[in-house]
């Protein structure tokens, strides 16, 4: 039976989130895995800007509600490629 829990390190040892459906004296095999601490929020905001300039995001058409939806087609292969020849 495997399960993965989470827990916090108080004192030397580890207090769980959550409670344990195991029988007493039941034994057990632990690997421990650290984990990151979460980023402020300033820090997540900073990091998403250094990327952004790194990688921009380019304007592109906006598209109209129309132009996503289009109601009007009665054959779509006819009119995916009239899209696509530009006309």
């Amino acid at each position: 039976m495997r399960n993965e829990l989470m827990a916090t390190v108080v004192g030397g040892k580890l207090n769980l989130d959550q409670k344990l459906s195991l029988p007493d004296q039941t034994r057990v095999r632990l690997t421990i895995e650290t984990i990151a601490s979460q980023p402020s929020g300033i820090q997540a905001w900073e990091s998403l800007k250094a990327r952004l300039q790194q990688r921009p995001v380019h304007r592109a058409k906006f598209f109209t509600r129309d132009e996503l939806y289009r109601r009007d087609i009665d054959d779509p292969i006819t009119t995916l490629g009239e899209a696509a020849s530009g006309r």
